[in-house]
């Protein structure tokens, strides 16, 4: 009782913990999910935002003269007309969209990495109104750049090497004191041939950041709202599956039950027919003729393998049921093994099988359940027999190892499959190559269980085509005083 008590909590505790897993794995796989979705839908806002800025600075650029850019060639030009036109252009962009912190044009030098000032928004802005936060002094941010001002881009690799082919923004977000920036850049073309300088914005995009995280609340909730369907899925689906298991369980219950049931009513009538028929051929109700006495011969047989299937179903219901009778005694083993190989060797001997017996002397006396013993060995030497050829050899091998009585089957057979290892000691269930080999698939199953049953344990190895060794270890337990007395 308490065995299948253990045995019902580490069930029950598998069973949470696989609830416990599946719970994890969806809620990561909605976590993970979500994570996936909401990084996509900032890339896709920040493309929009991308193709938005490139359309601005695409449009500014065709306002700007190519002439006017080529005439500035440094400070000294900072006075002129082309100058004060091309900041002009610069500080309608700039009003016209508030979100542009500065516009400026720039072309290239002999070092790819530097660039140079051609104009800026701001350039035409005195140098004693530079002290933008008035605080006395004016920083290196409150510089102005003016004309011919180096810049080094190798930090800016689109600016670098794509703004003077097309229209581009730059891939990431610059972030500063102040606030979140996102660059974008035109060429400035003469009449459609090649750039010669290129008009560049940047834009302030602080409510890029507060609306990504205004979206991360519904998104929260979204995988709130999937874990918790998700919880109940799972939950629901389990207790489906655990309900249909235990309705699988009672029912194959009800089936030992009724096998156990019709298996030991069936046993009474058997035996009363076996003893019957031997009544009739020891001629206790009248002398036989010839061929009556072969007849009844012939139904006696047939009554005796009816009785061992009736032994072998009411064992299998045992087993199944956890109701396996252990009944120990003082089984003199060396006697006992002896007997049961004598009572298969003439079964061998019919077969042309050798049944070959290495048993080791004064084996102990030790209690064990006879019946089990005698249906484990039994059902061990004549399967040997069974499926080993004609000029094939059985070997019983019994000795003490330590506090273990251990006996071991050996034979020359067919062998068993690879593929049918683990299934061997399933009930009804027989190899793949036995044939047509007469057998009903219980043998097995009931070895194992009556073995276990006297706390040993069974196993096999196995080569198709060339033979299988069944071995078999018992504890020894030694007969109390009282008993010996």
């Amino acid at each position: 009782m308490a065995k299948k008590n253990k045995s019902k909590l580490i069930s029950k505790a598998w069973a949470q913990a696989r609830v416990v897993f599946v719970l994890v794995a969806c809620a990561s796989l909605a976590i993970v999910s979500t994570y996936i979705l909401y990084s996509y839908t900032q890339v896709l806002l920040k493309e929009r935002l991308q193709e938005r800025l490139v359309a601005i600075v695409a449009t500014a650029a065709q306002e700007i003269s190519a002439e006017d850019v080529l005439a500035v060639q440094g400070i000294d030009q900072l006075d002129s007309i082309e100058m004060e036109s091309l900041v002009g252009v610069l500080e309608r962009m700039r009003e016209a969209n508030t979100d542009i912190t500065y516009a400026y044009i720039m072309r290239h030098t002999d070092d790819m990495n530097v660039f140079e000032f051609v104009a800026d928004a701001d350039s035409l802005i005195p140098m004693d109104e530079w002290d933008f936060d008035e605080d006395g002094e004016i920083g290196e941010d409150e510089e102005i750049p003016l004309p011919g001002d180096p810049f080094d881009v190798s930090e800016y690799p689109v600016l670098r090497d794509e703004s003077f082919i097309h229209p581009v923004a730059a891939n990431d977000l610059e972030e500063d004191q102040w606030s979140v920036q996102l660059s974008a850049y035109a060429p400035i073309s003469i009449d459609g041939g090649d750039a010669v300088a290129v008009l560049g914005i940047d834009v302030t995009v602080n409510d890029f950041k507060e609306r990504t995280q205004a979206m991360l609340l519904p998104f929260l909730l979204f995988i709130l709202a999937l874990i918790i369907l998700l919880t109940f899925l799972t939950l629901v689906l389990v207790r489906f599956y655990n309900e249909r298991v235990e309705i699988m369980k009672e029912l194959d219950r009800q089936k030992d039950e009724l096998l156990s049931i019709v298996s030991h009513q069936l046993a009474t009538p058997v035996s009363s027919m076996k003893w019957y028929l031997e009544m009739m051929l020891d001629g206790d109700i009248g002398k036989l003729t010839k061929d009556q006495a072969e007849h009844v011969e012939s139904l006696q047989y047939s009554a005796a393998n009816l009785s061992d299937l009736v032994s072998m179903i009411l064992d299998v219901s045992r087993i199944q049921l956890g109701r396996m009778k252990l009944d120990r005694i003082d089984l003199d083993t060396n006697k006992f093994f002896k007997e049961v190989a004598k009572s298969i060797d003439a079964k061998a001997h019919e077969q042309g099988v050798e049944l070959v017996q290495d048993i080791q002397k004064d084996l102990p006396v030790a209690m064990l359940d006879m019946r089990l013993m005698r249906m484990t060995l039994e059902n061990l030497l004549s399967n040997a027999v069974k499926y080993t050829p004609k000029k094939g050899k059985v070997t019983l091998s019994v000795k003490v190892e330590g506090k273990n009585l251990v006996y071991s089957v050996k034979d020359t057979g067919c062998g068993i499959p690879k593929k049918d290892h683990d299934k061997m000691f399933g009930k009804l269930f027989r190899a793949s190559n036995v044939g047509k080999i007469d057998g009903n698939g219980f043998g097995l199953y009931v070895a194992k269980g009556a073995v276990e049953a006297q706390g040993g344990k069974i196993s096999f190895e196995s080569t198709e085509g060339k033979g299988t060794t069944f071995k078999v270890v018992l504890p020894i337990v030694k007969p109390s005083k009282k008993k010996k007395s």
